[in-house]
């Protein structure tokens, strides 16, 4: 079986026991764009656009015990990352370190022509950054 897509895109979601901090980094960090929240029962769930993309943070009325590892992508088994092609790769990361988020991976190139960092949310989530140089 196959899945048949009808749109060509993979949105996120996440669980973020903290909102204020799940916004400074997904938000104001990377600056992306709030497309509205709605409450349900239990949760919140906040969407921010992501190009094509959403990413919806659910933040639930009470906190979750059971919290992701923050060791990195390769901590543990599951889904640990996403991946962003940007063009400002460096001042990311730079302001990723101002604001005290974990670099695990500092930019390096990793094939010829494309340069690669991972950083954290400080909350269990990886992202990693490529750019591509013209």
């Amino acid at each position: 079986m196959t899945a048949e897509l009808a749109v060509a895109h993979l949105d996120v979601g996440l669980v973020a026991n903290d909102r204020t901090k799940a916004l400074a980094f997904w938000h104001e960090l990377l600056g992306f764009p709030l497309m509205g929240e709605i409450s349900f029962p239990g949760m919140t769930i906040i969407r921010l656009s992501v190009g094509d993309a959403v990413l919806r943070i659910v933040v639930p009325d009470a906190p979750v015990e059971r919290t992701a590892s923050t060791g990195g992508f390769a901590s543990e088994t599951g889904l640990r990352y996403i991946t962003l092609q940007v063009n400002n790769l460096e001042a990311i990361v730079e302001a990723a370190r101002a604001g005290g988020y974990p670099v695990p991976h500092p930019p390096r190139e990793i094939r010829p022509g494309t340069w690669a960092a991972q950083i954290e949310d400080g909350a269990g989530a990886t992202v990693e950054l490529q750019q591509v140089s013209a």
